[in-house]
């Protein structure tokens, strides 16, 4: 039996645990943890792990690590220091780039108290914020794009697997599911609004809207590794 375990900041401050939390959700941190496999993944595993404090990209990662786990109202606190800290830079923050889709929110965060638009919900939208982290911590530990790349390729390869053959995302950003996939490999875009229709496990109906993508992580990853290389070198 496992015990339920939490984790802090020795100086109690809430953007602390925040910077802690955007570095573990990296791919470049998982690969860390990964070459010293243990049955769990505790203090110790996280204190080996390097974190750049002073780092110049720091309010990015904190800006997209609260656009993904700030869901509610109750993160409101966490969410205003935050940004009585970085927005001078979250004013101005936007994506660094990934496929536009029709309607998508610009990522721009123009208030310092959280409203029901901070979260990111859509699936192709949280997934581009955390492939943004990824460009974003690996030039915090001067990892090279192709070093990310690889680590992606190398170390990731059930991520790899479902990014190039199982994952699809409609025109509204949302991963279309196995059955509405099925009847699009074999008709392509002539499928029906009924075959476009679906109900997920949380009893919600949505009809997928066409055209429907794979997304390229990796050159994801490339882009945004050479937009927050350009951030960089106007802030150094």
């Amino acid at each position: 039996m496992q015990t339920v375990v939490s984790a802090g900041t020795a100086d109690g401050e809430q953007l602390s645990t925040v910077l802690a939390a955007g570095l573990l959700s990296s791919l470049v941190h998982d690969f860390m943890v990964r070459t010293s496999p243990k049955s769990d993944i505790l203090f110790a595993s996280a204190m080996r792990l390097p974190v750049a404090r002073d780092h110049l990209l720091i309010p990015e990662l904190l800006h997209r690590t609260l656009r993904l786990n700030s869901l509610t109202g109750a993160y409101g606190e966490i969410w205003n220091e935050g940004y009585t800290e970085h927005g001078r830079y979250w004013a101005s923050d936007s994506w660094a780039g990934g496929i536009s889709y029709i309607g998508r929110p610009e990522f721009v965060s123009y208030d310092s108290k959280w409203t029901t638009l901070v979260p990111l919900r859509r699936e192709s939208d949280r997934r581009q914020a955390l492939v943004e982290i990824d460009a974003i911590v690996a030039l915090m530990l001067s990892i090279s794009s192709d070093e990310l790349c690889t680590i992606y390729r190398t170390q990731f390869a059930v991520l790899f697997g479902y990014d190039r053959t199982v994952n699809a995302y409609d025109v509204n950003g949302r991963i279309v599911p196995n059955s509405v996939l099925s009847a699009w490999r074999r008709k392509g875009d002539a499928i029906s609004l009924d075959e476009r229709t679906a109900t997920n496990v949380s009893g919600n109906t949505y009809t997928y809207e066409l055209p429907f993508v794979t997304l390229d992580r990796e050159a994801d990853m490339r882009q945004a590794y050479a937009h927050f290389e350009q951030v960089l070198a106007e802030r150094s």
